[in-house]
């Protein structure tokens, strides 16, 4: 009984395509990182919209990503599979992308993982930011990573696979969490 409850509360994950979620996550978070290097080089509070600028580039492949599995599949799979795996990609994404920023961070700035403050450190922040090592540099390219791509991928994980459903009224079966029984 145990064993059956388990397998299916993972029912969602077969529908995954763990190679495709791999491929769409780092190719999110590397398009993210072009950007964040300019950023990181410039070191300037101004080139702020450049973390923007990645993150929507990260939203870019992550739409690509839902309009190409609904494709694949035909144009007929369950709207709530299409959130589920869009969703896996957003998360696969940041994940890559922190480790990529953490490595950028790494060899362009000397001195981040040594004692003591940063060579380069933003330039032109405002007085209430929050202070590191390298004054709100890292922070702000960490918080781009993970709150903004979070923000865009989810955004774009809930809205576009309902846009391209065709049938609205017919999903072929109802997901089990939103069943209500005894409404008709």
């Amino acid at each position: 009984m145990v064993w059956h409850a388990f397998d299916r509360s993972f029912f969602m994950f077969k529908k995954v395509d763990i190679k495709a979620t791999l491929i769409f996550g780092s190719l999110a978070a590397v398009v993210f990182c072009i950007p964040i290097f300019f950023f990181i080089q410039l070191a300037e509070y101004r080139g702020a919209w450049l973390l923007y600028l990645g993150s929507f580039f990260f939203m870019a492949v992550v739409s690509y990503h839902i309009f190409r599995d609904s494709k694949k599949r035909g144009d007929n799979e369950s709207t709530v599979a299409l959130v589920f795996n869009s969703h896996m990609v957003t998360i696969a994404g940041i994940i890559v992308a922190c480790i990529l920023c953490f490595i950028i961070l790494s060899l362009a700035v000397p001195g981040y993982l040594g004692k003591g403050m940063a060579d380069k450190v933003l330039t032109g922040e405002p007085a209430n930011s929050l202070k590191d090592k390298t004054d709100g540099l890292s922070l702000d390219v960490f918080m781009a990573a993970t709150i903004i791509n979070f923000s865009v991928g989810s955004f774009v994980s809930i809205i576009f696979p309902f846009y391209i459903k065709r049938n609205q009224t017919r999903d072929r079966r109802e997901p089990k969490p939103l069943h209500q029984k005894g409404r008709r």
